[in-house]
């Protein structure tokens, strides 16, 4: 076993009987340092000398600074979770130290845990944007040689996203013939008949209504940030867009009454303000429980008085976004042409276009050969049933 130094040979003792040693700052200014024990005054010292290491707290911070804070808030609002996973699980940990397995077994733990692909991608995104941002830092860049997350792919065991598929016939029928009469009815049928986005449809102001050229526009997108809303651009610049006002939406928006041009189409208390997040969440909910497009989960649980009471939890079975591919499928049925549906779609990329029209040929033909069986089944029926004889 190797001899500990002489530490107390290493600096000056006091006549109050504590050891003295120095040490220079960044600007080389020198200050004292005094401790009882020699050792523990060296290694003191040490670590006033020696930078404390770059941490992926401090990056992270700095990305956030930097980038997060000026993406657009439907971008920030995919990345904040993300972000705030790794800052929880890495925060401590030296940037340069981190190592691709680390991320990978992060990662995989996500995908125990239940995490569809999608967000184990985004988590791994933002990660290696972190990364990134640091290595073009001139500071940070001095300590940091290499982005770890580059070698890391998605876990195996990510469970793949459930294909979101347009609400079926009796769903869509229910919505227009209540439209008019059930709460918060007409936002779901304009969704429906109009395709926009839930953002997008709560942006849109009166003037944006055309009843004499029967047309709609999309100008904009209604964010939310920490409960508050905000007006912004469109997801992408394809998201600016005029579609046609159908017949169904016409007739439900002529009914109201007259409103200002500014007014926002799907208000709160304040017509010149967006709806507010939770007044949203409430009215959505308060219409797909009255529409039936909820799930319910009970349980028995005990209150503080020691009474047992049923509490039930509700669960909606309709989103907004699944009203747009409710759309999608009326232009798909109408015969609209790809690159049409695409702009009316507000779709950046005619892949996703393609996808969707894919996936909706798909169930076309699908429902076409489940039919063909059952009409060879019923023949079959038919032919195996005895015949009675006349007479």
């Amino acid at each position: 076993m190797p001899k500990k130094p002489p530490y107390e040979k290493l600096y000056t003792l006091r006549a109050d009987g504590r050891y003295q040693g120095y040490w220079k700052d960044a600007e080389g200014k020198r200050h004292a340092l005094c401790d009882r024990d020699p050792e523990r005054l060296h290694r003191r010292l040490q670590e006033k000398e020696q930078p404390p290491a770059l941490t992926f707290g401090s990056i992270a911070a700095a990305w956030e600074t930097g980038v997060f804070e000026h993406l657009k808030p439907g971008t920030r609002a995919c990345y904040s979770k993300p972000l705030e996973r790794a800052v929880e699980v890495f925060g401590a940990r030296p940037a340069s130290e981190l190592s691709a397995p680390e991320i990978y077994a992060f990662l995989s733990r996500l995908a125990t845990q239940g995490y569809a692909a999608k967000t184990v991608k985004m988590q791994l995104t933002v990660i290696r944007l972190i990364y990134k941002h640091a290595l073009i830092d001139p500071v940070f860049g001095e300590e940091l040689r290499f982005n770890p997350a580059d070698a890391v792919t998605i876990p195996r065991e990510a469970k793949k996203a459930v294909q979101r598929t347009a609400p079926e016939d009796v769903v869509v029928a229910a919505i227009r013939a209540q439209a008019s009469t059930a709460y918060f009815g007409l936002f779901a049928l304009f969704l429906l008949s109009t395709g926009f986005r839930r953002g997008e449809a709560l942006a849109v102001r009166w003037k944006h209504v055309d009843l004499k050229r029967k047309t709609v526009s999309c100008t904009g997108s209604v964010n939310y940030r920490s409960g508050r809303a905000e007006v912004s651009d469109t997801k992408t610049a394809a998201g600016v867009r005029v579609v046609p006002l159908l017949p169904d939406l016409e007739e439900a928006l002529r009914a109201l009454p007259a409103h200002e041009p500014e007014d926002f189409l799907f208000s709160g208390e304040d017509p010149r303000a967006p709806l507010p997040e939770v007044t949203f969440r409430r009215r959505w909910m308060h219409y797909c429980k009255d529409m039936g497009f909820v799930e319910t989960e009970s349980e028995i649980r005990t209150s503080s008085q020691g009474r047992r009471y049923t509490h039930t939890d509700f669960k909606t079975t309709l989103t907004p976004h699944v009203l747009r591919h409710g759309y999608a499928t009326l232009l798909y049925e109408a015969g609209v042409d790809m690159y049409t549906a695409q702009r009316l779609l507000g779709h950046a990329d005619i892949q996703t276009t393609m996808t969707v029209y894919t996936h909706l040929r798909e169930r076309q033909e699908q429902a076409s050969v489940g039919r063909l069986i059952s009409h060879v089944q019923d023949a079959m029926t038919a032919s195996a049933t005895p015949k009675k004889s006349a007479g």
